[in-house]
């Protein structure tokens, strides 16, 4: 079975009283979760390409605690380190599990009530009794789900810059977290948490593994700074022009009237197509590289026999007027194969029928191209 979430709700009523404004608990909504196992998960904090954390903490202390005092340790890890852990409070994360495991990375398809350069990545943990990230906030939505044991999640109020953190060198923990609901969640369930609600997840037993499912949500300063790079690259060497301008009326100042052609003339030449360009080509870009991570095709061709190619993992697509965006690269389409595009881009599982539906007459040569490149993996 492939992994898959379903809101316990119609998409239009999520996206209208929840998204960004409040938590929603999602019984039983999750389903095929066995893969990868804490075998697997270990394995990948191994390797060098592959972020990974172990934080170490006391699930029974207060928010602010000295007592017991919490760590973070960074991947990649050698066995030793796997192998010398206490028996109790502490938790194993890897970060982007489905640029990784092609497998994992079909859970995103379950979010298509969303764009999907929205999509961030899905972030696994496993944790031993007590084991936790402790009490904060992220600056993102995320969608966490409960894949084997139980973990006991709280939640508090709203938080922002000027909330109070503990003094910590690497953890944003919250000095306090007033609780204001308590939810114990097992395999299958999901909570969804937006921007700055206050969370603190314990693992009540021990193999509790739990998906998160993280969002992207650019700075507008990283939007900003790629727009004006586009541009830069593109607009020729031109100069301020001001012809049949009035006389001053005070020549040592900066008249308001002149402060407005300099900026107009400066942000005109941010032109829509400019835009768009850039903002394609950062949401696309993925967080990293993981196509050298192979694909268990017979696992997922057994999951969905009807299909017969799969997105890798760690392929970002992003369709637009001409073509398709492919990790930060622009791709051109032909009139006849721009649907291929729009296809592609919509999914991680793709049907024989359908993409002969959509290719075009040159749209198949080009998917080869990409099949060699390694972004999309044939199941045939």
């Amino acid at each position: 079975m492939l992994p898959r979430f379903r809101l316990p709700i119609p998409a239009a009523e999520f996206l209208r009283d929840y998204w960004q404004r409040q938590p929603l608990l999602a019984p039983a909504s999750a389903t095929g979760l066995d893969v990868p196992d804490p075998n697997v998960l270990a394995g990948l904090a191994l390797e060098d390409s592959v972020e990974s954390r172990i934080i170490l903490g006391s699930s029974s202390a207060g928010a602010a605690s000295q007592e017991t005092p919490w760590s973070v340790r960074h991947g990649p890890f050698s066995e030793a380190d796997l192998q010398t852990l206490p028996d109790k409070d502490w938790t194993l994360l890897v970060q982007s599990v489905d640029y990784c495991l092609t497998e994992v990375s079909l859970m995103l398809d379950s979010f298509d009530f969303l764009p999907g350069w929205r999509l961030e990545d899905i972030m696994i943990s496993y944790a031993v009794t007590g084991g936790s990230v402790g009490p904060h906030f992220d600056q993102y939505d995320v969608f966490l789900i409960q894949a084997a044991g139980h973990r006991r999640w709280k939640l508090g109020p709203h938080c922002d810059a000027a909330t109070p953190l503990q003094p910590h060198e690497s953890l944003r923990l919250l000095a306090d977290m007033p609780v204001t609901s308590e939810h114990l969640l097992g395999p299958g369930d999901v909570l969804y948490v937006p921007p700055g609600v206050a969370h603190w997840g314990v693992a009540e037993d021990d193999d509790c593994v739990t998906w998160s499912v993280g969002f992207r949500a650019p700075r507008h300063a990283d939007l900003l700074a790629r727009i004006t790079d586009e541009v830069l690259s593109e607009v020729p060497d031109t100069l301020f022009t001001d012809a049949g301008r009035g006389l001053p009326d005070a020549p040592g100042t900066l008249s308001a009237t002149d402060a407005q052609a300099l900026t107009q003339q400066a942000l005109g030449l941010i032109t829509p197509t400019r835009a768009e360009c850039a903002l394609a080509q950062l949401l696309s870009e993925p967080r990293h590289n993981g196509l050298d991570f192979e694909v268990d095709t017979g696992h997922i061709r057994a999951a969905a026999p009807g299909a017969s190619l799969v997105r890798h993992g760690s392929t970002r697509l992003l369709a637009d007027s001409t073509g398709l965006w492919i990790n930060g690269e622009h791709h051109s389409l032909p009139a006849d194969a721009q649907a291929l595009g729009t296809y592609l881009a919509s999914r991680r599982l793709y049907e024989q029928s359908a993409l002969m539906e959509h290719a075009g007459s040159t749209g198949l040569e080009l998917l080869n191209e990409w099949i060699e490149q390694g972004f999309f993996v044939s199941l045939e």
